[in-house]
Order: C-alpha cells, then sequence, then structure tokens
C-alpha cells in the first residue's frame, strides 16, 4: 500500500486506514458505553452501586496502565516500529476478550449473588481496557510520527472522527439489530451475538490501522529500555500549561459524549416511554455529527481550533436546553408503530437533537486534533518521548466515559432508579418514579451542559495556533541539525 503520495502527502488509503484505529476505540466504548450500565442493572438485576463498582476499579486501573503502555512504545522498537508492534500484537486479544466480556452475562443470569456476578465481570472489563489500551496508547501517539504539518494533522483527525462517528454510529444500529424490539431487560440473551460481532469487527479494523500506517524513519529509535520514569509519564505531562488545557477540554468533550450515550438508553425508555426511539434520536445524532465534520475542519482553518471549539460548545448547549423542554410522551402502545411514535414527538425536540449533533461533532473533533499541537509545544527539544504524553491522553479519553457511569450510577440510586422485576409481562413498559425521571432528565440535559460549560472554559486562554506550532518545530528541526 502505497503510504506517501508524489507531493509528499499522505495517501487517501493511508489515512482511512489511520481512522480505523479510532473505528477499533469507537466500536469497544459505544457498547461499553450503551450497554455496559444496564446491562447490569435491568439485565442481571444488580444494583447500580454494585454496577459503578466495575467503572471504578477499571478507571483507577487505567490510571496505572495508561501511562506504562506510553513508556513501553516510547522504548520499543523492531521491524513493527515503535508503534505499530503493539496494533498488530494486541489486535486478537482485544477481539476476543470483548466477546467474552458479553458471552458470560448471558450465562449466568440464574446467579442470584450480585458479588459472584461482578466477580465474574470484573475480570473481563479489565482484559478489555487492558488490550485496549495496549493498542489506543500508541495509535494516539502514531499521528505525531507521521506528520508535522499542522493542517495535516487536522486532516487526519477528520478521517479519525468520521471512522468514530461511522462506528458509534454501525455499533448502534447493529447492535439494535441484534438484539431486537424491546428493552434490555427482555432482550439482554442476545448480547452473545453482540460480542461474537463485534469482537470480529474489532479485531479486523485493528488489523487494517497497522497495515495502513508508518512511523517516519526520524521519529524511530534504537530498542532499549530505561528505567520507567514515574514523574516524567505521570507528572510532568500535566505540568504543560498548552496540553493541560486541551487534555480538560478532551476530557469534557468525552465525559458528555459517554454522558449521551448511556442516558439515552435510560432517557428513551423512562422519559420518553419509547425505547424504540433510541435508534432514531441516537442515529440523527450521529449521521449530522458525521455530516459536520467538513464544516468544523473548515471552521478550525478559518478561525483556528480553539474559536471553532467554543462554537461547537454554544451550539451543544443551546441545543440541550432545547431537548430539557420535550415533555414524556404517552405512545400507550409498548410496540407502538415507529413512525407513529415519532410523530408524538415534537417537532422543536428533532430540531434540538439535529443542532445537538453539530455541536457534538465539533466538541469531539476539535480537541482531537489539538491534542498533537499541545504535546508538540509541551516537549523539550529533540524529545520524542510522545507516549508519554498520549498515555495520559488515553487516560483522559477512558476517563471521560467512565466518569459518565460514575457520575449517574449514585444519582440513579438516590432518585430511587428501580431495576425491572423478573417477572415483568413483556407487552408492558416498566415505568420508573416521577424522581427517577426527572433524575434521567437532568443528568441528560442538565449534566451534560455543565461538562461542556468546563471544557469551553478550560481553553479560552489557550494560544497554540498555526504560526506557533511551525516555530516550534522548526526550532526542533534547527537544534537536529
Amino acid at each position: 500500500m502505497q503510504k506517501i503520495n508524489a507531493n509528499g502527502k499522505i495517501t487517501f488509503a493511508s489515512k482511512v486506514c489511520y481512522g480505523m484505529g479510532e473505528t477499533t476505540f469507537g466500536l469497544t466504548n459505544t457498547i461499553l458505553s450503551v450497554y455496559l450500565l444496564i446491562m447490569l442493572t435491568d439485565y442481571l438485576k444488580v444494583s447500580s452501586l454494585w454496577a459503578i463498582l466495575i467503572v471504578t476499579v477499571g478507571i483507577v486501573w487505567d490510571a496505572f496502565s495508561d501511562p506504562v503502555v506510553g513508556y513501553l512504545s516510547d522504548n520499543s522498537g523492531g521491524k513493527f516500529g515503535r508503534r505499530r508492534r503493539y496494533i498488530l500484537y494486541y489486535a486478537l486479544p482485544l477481539g476476543l476478550s470483548f466477546l467474552f466480556l458479553w458471552m458470560i452475562p448471558t450465562m449466568i443470569t440464574t446467579v442470584n449473588s450480585e458479588f459472584l456476578k461482578i466477580l465474574l465481570i470484573l475480570p473481563l472489563y479489565l482484559c478489555v481496557i487492558t488490550f485496549l489500551t495496549l493498542i489506543c496508547v500508541p495509535f494516539g501517539s502514531i499521528i505525531m510520527d507521521m506528520t508535522d504539518d499542522y493542517d495535516e494533522r487536522t486532516g487526519l483527525t477528520g478521517f479519525r472522527m468520521v471512522c468514530s462517528a461511522f462506528a458509534t454510529l454501525g455499533s448502534i444500529f447493529v447492535a439494535d439489530m441484534i438484539l431486537g424490539e424491546g428493552p434490555i431487560y427482555q432482550t439482554g440473551g442476545r448480547l452473545i451475538y453482540v460480542g461474537i460481532v463485534f469482537g470480529a469487527l474489532i479485531t479486523i479494523t485493528t488489523l487494517l490501522c497497522f497495515f495502513g500506517t508508518f512511523e517516519r524513519k526520524e521519529t524511530l529509535k534504537p530498542l532499549k529500555r530505561p528505567k520507567f520514569n514515574f514523574k516524567k509519564y505521570i507528572i510532568e505531562s500535566w505540568k504543560s500549561k498548552p496540553f493541560r488545557q486541551v487534555a480538560i477540554a478532551y476530557l469534557c468533550s468525552f465525559t458528555v459524549i459517554g454522558l449521551l450515550q448511556t442516558l439515552l438508553q435510560y432517557y428513551s425508555t423512562y422519559w420518553l416511554r419509547a425505547p424504540e426511539l433510541f435508534v432514531v434520536l441516537a442515529g440523527m445524532v450521529l449521521v449530522v455529527a458525521i455530516l459536520s465534520t467538513p464544516l468544523w475542519v473548515f471552521m478550525s482553518k478559518i478561525f483556528g481550533k480553539r474559536n471553532a471549539f467554543l462554537l461547537s460548545c454554544l451550539v451543544g448547549v443551546i441545543s440541550l436546553i432545547g431537548i430539557f423542554f420535550v415533555p414524556q410522551l404517552e405512545t400507550g402502545d409498548f410496540f407502538a408503530d415507529m413512525i407513529k411514535t415519532m410523530g408524538l414527538m415534537p417537532i422543536y425536540g428533532y430540531i434540538s437533537i439535529f443542532f445537538l449533533g453539530i455541536g457534538i461533532g465539533g466538541i469531539q473533533l476539535i480537541p482531537f486534533s489539538m491534542i498533537p499541537d499541545a504535546i508538540n509545544l509541551s516537549m523539550a527539544k529533540g524529545d520524542v518521548d510522545e507516549g508519554a504524553y498520549y498515555g495520559i491522553v488515553t487516560f483522559v479519553q477512558k476517563l471521560g466515559m467512565g466518569l459518565a457511569t460514575l457520575l449517574i450510577g449514585p444519582a440513579l440510586t438516590i432518585a430511587n432508579y428501580k431495576n425491572p422485576p423478573q417477572d415483568w409481562p413483556e407487552n408492558i413498559l416498566f415505568r420508573q418514579s416521577a424522581s427517577a425521571n426527572e433524575a434521567i432528565r437532568g443528568l441528560f440535559v442538565g449534566l451534560s451542559i455543565i461538562v461542556i460549560i468546563i471544557g469551553a472554559l478550560a481553553v479560552l486562554t489557550y494560544r497554540v495556533d498555526r504560526d506557533a506550532l511551525r516555530n516550534k518545530i522548526d526550532a526542533i528541526h534547527d537544534t537536529e541539525k
């Protein structure tokens, strides 16, 4: 495969394969975000507090494993390079562990002990996030090994975000087709097929990323393994103001995405009382986010990445305010005709969902493209330890998704959220208490708005632009001469 064209630019095929790395992350995290918590609470019937224990342990584990993998990828070598070797080696282990994570729950529904259920699920979840770390930290770092160009990085990030959006959209539609009609407490037995399909897809997309990416010779280092420097890989990265600003915005970006992905199942099932609308609303947000990607790439080039990000945050906040006023729907028939049910949703609700998709497109895309620029401005001359930063970046990325669940679980418990009874009639939609419904709506809208605002405030004084990046890279090259 040709990876660089005659003009010295990265080829289209190579950019697509680069995006496949984000497809792996998108497929894995979308299924985890959408189905893990509700599978535990509604299908396995464990309390939300027990369920968030898994996520809490995963976050603690990530806090240690992500920087360590960054160190390993910085100081590795061989014929497959520093980064790509990890993408190759852990493609299959990730796919298999993901399969088992969804297979085992279908085999333990008759187990009465909540502790035993958690004891069986937790190791599988840790395997998934560990193998994902071993792929995603090197993958995140490799953009800096492929190019130094400010706009080329924005273009690569555009491919990455389009692949991420397609992965998110596709995974929601495909998983919905596999599970069929009905809430998860009725359809959870089909999760084994979700594991089979997505375990295979994750393996394939990871291998495509390996074959299509590359590392420039000047970024490679001889095979060596200095002692792990805890201060360098965990503490010093945060001392750089540009990196710290973007990392916070990045954290908020993935936290709000995690909130929306996790809560949309609850929102459509219990607030709107129309679980069949989940795939419609999720599809609208994701399709519009995909279509808005060229718009945000253009806005970033014209107005700068910071200003484009602030505008996307504004669009997201306004749209969420509109969604807050969507009332509960009285569908009457649990399995009502989809078109009939869609007609019950007020038109301003669809308009708000449309603009939420536009806002999410920018909120997700732009911090991605800011990360490598901020790292370049933060690194010392001659330093090629990008993994020290990308270990933090990957941890922040997964922390954002995990924070969504950590925030949701206790709030639902306090609001008196109830697990649907095991023998609940299949033709009647289980209804939550008024307090639980209000908590679901408040978390979906209010908490998302707060997180978006925090992300916007983090980059208000961010000053990394095209000229600053070019001057920094030129200074590094002058030093090398």
